[in-house]
């Protein structure tokens, strides 16, 4: 309330002054036009208070809002006429001659008053712009962070029930592996806890979990039904990225690849960094006799991420072929955000 006093009076200190001293050039004397211009100050005021009022009140109704406005600006005029013919020419100007309803001087006491009654329009219509535009992006901003949350939302149950399923088969074959699948789930579950609730972590700690659930998948085959290749390199560990953006993609190269591939399987991970652009290439082998799941979560999910978070810096390849599964993500975490939408691409494997 305070800061908004001390705006109101700036404005009206920035108006009298302009006026007077502009009208003081005649002769220099800025004194006598400085309390002229004071004096028709007060009703001044009443048309641009006056047609704040008509604007906040009748906004929707243009009608009420044109007249409101005249009238207001109409009544400030006589208000100066009158003003003027008991204050300003008898004691200020008494060199001066006035006729109270003389049709050139009262136009221009109107013009007077709309002036600055529009000039204060439009400051106030330009702030509420701004509030609304504030307004706007936080509510886009709050809109976007709950969507992403819903998104890991998804991720994080679906993740963790394969992992679950994983563990409690080995636990039941009393394989030696338990243990390590059994600290490897906790490390996993320590950072969809802590971890995800950050908008963005550094990259290194994305790659960790991502070699962590390779481990685990691997755990859960013979060195002969899975070969496993990673390569991995990059230049800036600490690069921000959002998590669990790279998961469900690996996750789905098990999922659709080893878990259902009857005979030898494979998985291959090129992730590389470097001057802010990230290159991902990641591909399975392919049941040919396989049928995708398009019900599922795991392109879907990942591409909804980039959309929100990375949009017009990323692109999202997906090749289906007959024996092979290959994704391909670039994202120029450099660029400026920019708004493009990617349509999903019809011919894809999800989990």
């Amino acid at each position: 309330m305070k800061k908004r006093f001390w705006l109101h009076a700036a404005f009206w200190f920035a108006f009298w002054f302009i006026y007077s001293y502009t009208y003081s050039r005649y002769d220099g004397n800025f004194v006598k036009y400085g309390s002229g211009e004071a004096a028709l100050l007060p009703f001044r005021m009443v048309a641009v208070y006056g047609s704040l009022w008509v604007l906040d009140r009748f906004s929707g109704r243009t009608g009420w809002l044109v007249g409101g406005i005249v009238l207001s600006n109409f009544l400030a005029a006589v208000g100066n006429r009158f003003v003027k013919m008991v204050l300003v020419v008898p004691h200020i100007f008494p060199e001066a001659t006035f006729e109270f309803w003389n049709f050139s001087r009262f136009f221009v006491e109107l013009f007077d008053c709309t002036l600055v009654a529009c000039g204060a329009i439009a400051v106030r219509l330009f702030f509420r712009q701004q509030d609304f535009l504030r307004r706007e992006e936080v509510l886009r901003s709050e809109k976007i962070a709950a969507e992403l949350q819903a998104l890991k939302s998804q991720v994080q149950p679906h993740f963790l029930f394969n992992t679950i399923n994983n563990l409690y088969a080995l636990a039941r074959q009393k394989s030696d592996k338990t243990a390590p699948v059994a600290l490897k789930l906790a490390n996993l579950l320590r950072f969809v806890l802590y971890e995800t609730r950050k908008p963005e972590i550094p990259i290194e700690l994305e790659i960790k979990i991502l070699q962590d659930y390779i481990a685990l998948e691997q755990l859960r085959f013979d060195a002969d039904r899975l070969r496993v290749d990673v390569q991995i390199k990059t230049d800036n560990p600490q690069q921000p990225i959002t998590p669990l953006l790279l998961l469900p993609l690996v996750e789905n190269a098990f999922k659709h690849g080893a878990s259902e591939h009857r005979s030898e399987a494979w998985v291959r991970l090129g992730l590389d960094l470097e001057n802010g652009n990230l290159r991902l290439m990641l591909a399975n082998s392919r049941d040919p006799n396989q049928v995708p799941n398009p019900a599922g979560i795991g392109l879907e999910n990942v591409r909804r991420q980039l959309e929100l978070v990375y949009p017009g810096r990323h692109q999202l390849e997906v090749r289906d072929a007959n024996t092979t599964f290959e994704v391909r993500l670039g994202i120029d975490f450099q660029a400026l955000p920019q708004h493009r939408r990617i349509n999903p691409s019809p011919n894809h494997q999800s989990a």
